[in-house]
């Protein structure tokens, strides 16, 4: 013999509730998907899109990188009005993000920078890997690392004081 259990009203009312909510949505999709004027093909194709997307930004294979002065010198500076600043051994010149492939996908050869003026490869400046994850949280971790430049102690002490490193011309 199956037993009823009494049910608080309160608790019926919301589980009315809920099943209003479920069916009024149903009835809305329906009436979206017959009223829609976007084809099958169309409906594949943003399946499709979202798909590429969420394979790209969540595939940990990127990385966020720090390219760091190997000797003291001049390097070029893009905040800075003479274009040029002196940095320590080991003081940072840019933040960046890599994607599959790391260093030597971001940079095929060993040349990181390079205008009229300027030829900065791997003889002046490490590649330090700093974060390794997944797209969006190697981008998120970049976009810190560049804001919060001005609180290191190599940028506290500098004269010229810069809102990002001297290689990073963007916050991202």
């Amino acid at each position: 013999m199956k037993k009823n259990f009494p049910v608080r009203p309160e608790k019926r009312t919301l589980i009315l509730s809920l099943k209003k909510q479920y069916f009024a949505g149903i009835l809305a999709l329906m009436t979206l998907v017959t009223a829609s004027v976007v084809s099958l093909e169309r409906n594949e194709k943003r399946l499709e899109l979202i798909t590429k997307i969420l394979r790209e930004h969540f595939t940990p294979v990127c990385e966020q990188y720090a390219l760091v002065a190997k000797k003291s010198g001049y390097y070029p500076c893009f905040e800075c009005e003479s274009g040029q600043i002196f940095l320590k051994k080991g003081h940072i010149w840019r933040y960046g993000f890599a994607g599959e492939g790391g260093e030597k996908a971001r940079y095929p050869t060993s040349t990181y920078y390079k205008d009229d003026k300027w030829h900065l490869t791997n003889k002046e400046l490490d590649y330090i890997s700093q974060f390794r994850s997944v797209k969006w949280r190697c981008l998120i971790e970049e976009i810190n690392k560049i804001i919060d430049y001005p609180d290191l102690p190599e940028a506290r002490k500098r004269e010229i004081k810069l809102i990002r490193p001297p290689g990073n011309k963007q916050d991202r």
